[in-house]
């Protein structure tokens, strides 16, 4: 957590420093050494002349520099001006990672305000020490003493009229609350800063803000918002002719075009674009390189790279200069050009990082990249030895800079090393330190500094599974080993760390259970999804765990997963019963023979069923059917996710795999509550759409699906207009509801945005979705037993649409989530539901297994017979 918070610190810092109370001065000019600058200049140029060091990234100069200034403010007893310089020191520490030299000069700062009485410029001073402090606090992962910290820092500046300061403190407090999975209250922060930055006058301090606070809403997943920001900022910036605003808002655009592909509007400027309008004016050298750096990466990425980019960039690096913001920028170039190893030779790459090392003195964390990247320059090449030898000293120096986002970089990195030589042990062992690393900075998941930025599908995850691929393969017996347990540890682990890369935030509760805990006839399965096989891990109430590898790679097994989804779902087929037109006069009942006639589409589903069936099932079928095993939870892989597990077919028995067991999914069982459903008097909240809205079409059996379960259980009804968001969010706070029922169109993706369910007045997203139902928990002091969502839909062409799904049904607070992988025919699912509340009051049965009876009786109805009907529904959660 702690060093998450340095990436809000890296955001704001600057800013923090560059509006600082002291009055603004002349920057020391001439050509002449550090030390005579020192003897030469008054303590208002130090001061001037230390900001402009810190702003280049030369923070140890920066220190020096203030620290002459200090010494002399001191000597005219001039202690307001002192404390405000110290606060600086105790900043370009914390930027070092010298966190207790950090506390100490910020605490010598505010003990020097103490003794001196108070004056409008000694509270401004005051108000920025403090707000000082809490970025200590912050980076110390302290967030109580930071916000506490916050509220003393926006009462001085409001007392101030600092617009400037407050919103800095405002900013922070909106980036702490979503850290800590308040989205509500960041939203509501996020809010105020707008309204306050749309009421400045146009100006640096304007263009700034909207940049800071697009940033923010990037890391919030806000991309269209943060998009609108950045043109604002943009606009600003232009109206002031400021270059420097203008170049940094620009360098933003084409960042956030960048990672966000294409989520943005089709109409916006692609991020070559913003890069070469940086490269074109941007006033300093530091930025303009950021820029073509940026550019050069997108280039490679899409294999196309103009060699006169390169040439110009580095015929720039050596008028760089040194320090931190130097260091990153001839970083992040050897980071794009080791993916791209035939645009720099080896030796030319070397070279380059021994100049970096040699500039980078002083530096760790720095140093720490240039050896940890000179290690993968010998790990491509095979290099071991001396592979290992440089992933060590990175390991080191990432240890003793607290550089976290570095080390489990390191880490891994040795696993390869360790593992291409066979050294197996060695390999795990540092395999599992580095995701221990990543434990500690789950946060970090979700960001980290913009020119070390990494990706969680490409830098990660593989670590998961690269780790559960070596614990497999070393555990030859096939039983209950060390690694086989550790094994399954891993895989539920790296569950949790998709839903918080998912939801960017460290916000999934956790806690250790075992199968034996939750249910004594249930198996828990756990697929994974590795390159050149199919691994399955067994586990079984008093048995020991077991696996079983299947040889298939990894495109062949996911090709046959998309055939089976798309078949059963209907996706890129046009005879979806109900939508096709030649079939409109004909009876439900003969249709099924009319679609063969059309051709084999609507039997094609059996053979990558079967297939699927013998791959992850047929292997475990002996211990199952031994451990009398009623109910299958399966703990699902990548783009099994998508798939109804109750589909398979095994086709020796003739049967699916829903005849054969009740079916309950989990992305882990230490994320599922292992209390069963309090049966007695249910009652539901039931909202829902029937008339089209928000672009989607009509419903038209929600209105039957509505009656039947007003007639089975007592229920709240929102129906259509009824059904706005602020609506639901009250009756969700005021009256106890143990079901809620959404029979409303719904997406489910793997972008965070794109996950939401439809109101009648509007969107409602994961995030939105989940506060309003744990407010309502807790107002209500009554867990939601069951949430139900009767006509979503998993995004069409996302092989990891079902993490929002996932997302939703952890974050709801819900003990257990029914849902549909894609849009249902709404009057088969009219039936289910009347049929499943119905068996909701029988205490003999589990919620998986009313699931089970229900799909059952659906698929044996002769209207109702294919898959697509009866099983996209899926519960995920508990089962019991």
């Amino acid at each position: 957590m702690a060093k998450w918070i340095r990436f809000l610190i890296i955001i704001g810092l600057t800013a923090f420093l560059c509006s600082q109370g002291v009055p603004s001065l002349a920057q020391v000019t001439g050509h002449v050494s550090l030390e005579q600058q020192l003897a030469q200049s008054t303590p208002a140029q130090l001061v001037q002349a230390g900001r402009d060091h810190y702003i280049q990234g030369r923070y140890g100069d920066a220190i020096a520099t203030w620290q002459q200034a200090a010494q002399r403010y001191e000597a005219q007893q001039n202690f307001v001006n002192q404390a405000s310089v110290l606060s600086n020191i105790g900043l370009a520490h914390l930027r070092l990672g010298n966190d207790a030299d950090a506390v100490s000069a910020i605490a010598a700062a505010h003990n020097q305000l103490s003794t001196i009485s108070d004056s409008p410029y000694s509270q401004r001073i005051l108000a920025q020490v403090i707000s000082a402090q809490t970025q200590v606090s912050m980076a110390q992962g302290n967030m109580t003493a930071a916000l506490e910290q916050l509220d003393q820092a926006a009462t001085l500046y409001q007392g101030l009229d600092d617009a400037d300061g407050l919103l800095r403190t405002q900013l922070n407090q909106a980036q702490i609350f979503q850290v800590q999975g308040r989205y509500r209250e960041a939203s509501q922060e996020l809010e105020t800063i707008h309204g306050l930055l749309k009421g400045l006058d146009n100006s640096v301090v304007k263009a700034a803000g909207f940049r800071r606070l697009a940033n923010t809403q990037r890391l919030n997943g806000q991309l269209e918002d943060a998009l609108e920001n950045l043109h604002v900022s943009r606009q600003v910036a232009e109206t002031i002719d400021s270059r420097t605003e203008l170049s940094s808002t620009l360098l933003s655009l084409g960042n956030l075009v960048a990672e966000a592909g294409d989520r943005l509007s089709e109409d916006e400027e692609s991020a070559t674009f913003y890069y070469q309008q940086v490269a074109a004016i941007a006033p300093t050298l530091s930025l303009r390189l950021q820029a073509q750096i940026n550019l050069l990466g997108v280039q490679l990425t899409q294999d196309r790279l103009e060699l006169e980019l390169l040439t110009d960039i580095q015929n720039q690096l050596p008028q760089l200069g040194t320090g931190r913001t130097a260091n990153l920028i001839r970083l992040n170039l050897v980071n794009h050009l080791l993916k791209a190893q035939s645009i720099w030779s080896s030796e030319q790459l070397a070279t380059f990082l021994a100049d970096t090392l040699q500039q980078a003195e002083g530096d760790s964390q720095s140093q720490s990249y240039a050896w940890g990247y000179w290690g993968r320059l010998y790990e491509t090449n095979q290099q071991w030895q001396a592979a290992a030898k440089a992933t060590h000293k990175a390991w080191n120096l990432a240890l003793g800079s607290n550089a976290d986002t570095a080390l489990y970089q390191w880490q891994w990195q040795l696993g390869r090393i360790e593992a291409a030589q066979g050294n197996t042990e060695a390999a795990i062992a540092a395999y599992g330190q580095a995701l221990e690393t990543l434990e500690k900075l789950r946060s970090d998941l979700v960001s980290t500094d913009a020119d070390l930025q990494f990706s969680f599908r490409e830098e990660v995850e593989p670590i998961y599974r690269e780790l559960v691929s070596l614990l497999l393969e070393s555990d030859s017996t096939a039983t209950d080993s060390k690694n086989l347990l550790q094994a399954r540890d891993v895989i539920e682990n790296l569950q949790v760390a998709e839903l918080v890369n998912f939801f960017r935030a460290d916000c999934v509760v956790t806690s250790q259970i075992q199968i034996d805990q939750v249910d004594t006839s249930a198996a828990v399965i756990y697929p994974i999804i590795l390159a050149d096989r199919l691994e399955v891990v067994l586990s079984l109430p008093g048995q020991p765990l077991k696996h079983f590898p299947t040889a298939i790679t990894k495109r062949v097994f996911e090709d046959t997963l998309d055939q089976l989804q798309q078949t059963i779902s209907y996706r890129g087929s046009n005879n979806v019963p109900e939508f096709v037109p030649e079939l409109a006069d004909v009876p439900r009942s003969e249709r099924a023979t009319v679609e063969i006639v059309r051709g084999e589409q609507s039997t094609d589903f059996i053979t990558p069923a079967q297939q699927v069936y013998d791959w992850l099932i047929r292997p475990i079928k002996t211990e199952l059917e031994q451990s009398e095993t009623k109910v299958l939870v399966f703990v699902l892989d990548g783009a099994l996710r998508n798939v109804p597990m109750s589909v398979l077919y095994d086709q020796e028995a003739s049967q699916y795999l829903i005849q054969q067991y009740a079916i309950a999914l989990t992305p882990g069982l230490q994320l599922i509550d292992p209390k069963p459903i309090a049966r007695g008097q249910v009652k539901a909240l039931v909202g829902g759409l029937s008339e089209a809205r928000g672009g989607f079409s009509e419903l038209p059996y929600v209105d039957t699906e509505v009656e039947a379960i007003k007639a089975q259980v007592p229920s709240e009804v929102l129906l259509n207009a009824s059904f706005e968001v602020n609506s639901f969010e009250d009756k969700l706070t005021t009256l106890p509801f143990p079901v809620v029922h959404l029979a409303t169109h719904g997406k489910f993706s793997s972008d965070l945005d794109e996950t939401f369910i439809q109101a009648w007045d509007g969107k409602i997203n994961a995030n939105e979705l989940s506060s309003m139902l744990q407010v309502g928990e807790i107002s209500r002091d009554q867990t939601i037993e069951l949430l139900i969502l009767s006509a979503c839909e998993t995004a069409a062409g996302d092989n990891r649409a079902a993490l929002g799904l996932a997302g939703i049904a952890v974050r709801s607070g819900a003990r257990s989530t029914l849902a549909t992988l894609w849009q249902v025919n709404d009057e088969g699912t009219s039936l289910l539901m009347s049929d499943f509340y119905e068996k909701l009051a029988d205490t003999s049965l589990t919620k998986a297994e009313i699931l089970q009876a229900v799909q059952i009786n659906l698929l044996q109805n002769p209207d109702y017979q294919h898959p697509y009907f009866w099983a996209p529904f899926v519960l995920i959660g508990n089962w019991l």
